[in-house]
């Protein structure tokens, strides 16, 4: 009678670990199933968003950041040259570090901080020295307003992306500029020598009892750089005070011993009225 029924209880003990282990097993694929119908629908929906997004705009960064088409300078001697800011501010005003790309290739320059809207950079590709090499400019306003205009430059090995260096306008004034403002009751006398080369002195008759004005002409309140013929040049203008100017120093780049300098250095003299310097706000 005890052998029956322990044989009748290793049964019983049988078929609930079976039907233990079998349920087990259905929840395992359970399981199994809706992990694989998760992760089918996360990626259709990351698939979605990125087509989504690669349809609202035709150029990104490297950091697949969204870049407008209105904030990508293109050159007009290469489409595949192109400048766009690292981040935008100020509502697409200020461009917070730009990004040069060349042929495919991508140089990110976080110490650029320009302007945008009306004052959009500029990039070119053009064989600046006639050396049948091609060379990157880019131009940009780093500032502006009543009496101020910072405009800024700079040359780029297309092959490196590196910076060229460039004389300074500091460093060119010191070697090729020499001026003095002498103020007297109600006059001042601006004589301008550049190169050995004399300008035409400068008699402005004013108001002198209460003004401020310089030793010698500063240069950097109002500069502009453009491509013109092919080269890089510069105007900047001559202050004898505050947000009064006498005349330009105009002159162009050209490549000479590893380094871009100043060549054809001229200084003229125009007539402005106040509205013109007041139009840089």
């Amino acid at each position: 009678m005890k052998t029956w029924t322990g044989i009748l209880l290793m049964i019983i003990l049988a078929v609930a670990t079976i039907s233990i282990t079998s349920a087990a097993r259905t929840m395992n694929e359970s399981q199994k199933q809706l992990n694989i119908d998760d992760q089918s629908s996360q990626t259709t929906a990351v698939s979605a968003s990125n087509i989504e997004t690669m349809n609202e705009t035709t150029f990104t960064t490297k950091e697949t950041t969204p870049v407008k088409e209105e904030y990508v300078s293109v050159a007009p001697e290469n489409e595949n040259v192109r400048l766009y800011p690292m981040k935008v501010e100020g509502s697409g005003y200020i461009y917070n570090g730009m990004a040069l790309e060349v042929n495919g290739k991508t140089r990110e320059f976080g110490e650029w901080q320009g302007e945008g809207g009306s004052y959009k950079p500029e990039v070119h590709e053009l064989d600046l020295n006639g050396d049948g090499k091609k060379e990157i400019v880019v131009l940009f306003t780093a500032g502006h307003g009543t009496g101020i205009y910072l405009g800024e430059a700079h040359i780029i090995d297309p092959g490196t992306l590196e910076e060229m260096k460039m004389q300074s306008l500091d460093a060119i004034v010191k070697q090729h500029v020499e001026s003095n403002v002498r103020v007297a009751p109600d006059q001042i006398m601006i004589n301008v020598t550049v190169d050995g080369v004399h300008a035409e002195p400068s008699l402005v008759e004013e108001d002198t009892s209460e003004g401020v004005y310089n030793e010698e002409l500063k240069f950097g309140g109002v500069v502009y750089y453009s491509v013109e013929n092919g080269k890089l040049v510069v105007s900047a203008s001559g202050a004898y005070g505050i947000g009064l100017y006498d005349g330009d120093l105009t002159f162009a780049y050209e490549y000479k011993d590893g380094e871009w300098k100043a060549a054809d250095l001229k200084y003229s003299k125009e007539e402005y009225e106040e509205e013109y310097y007041e139009s840089f706000d």
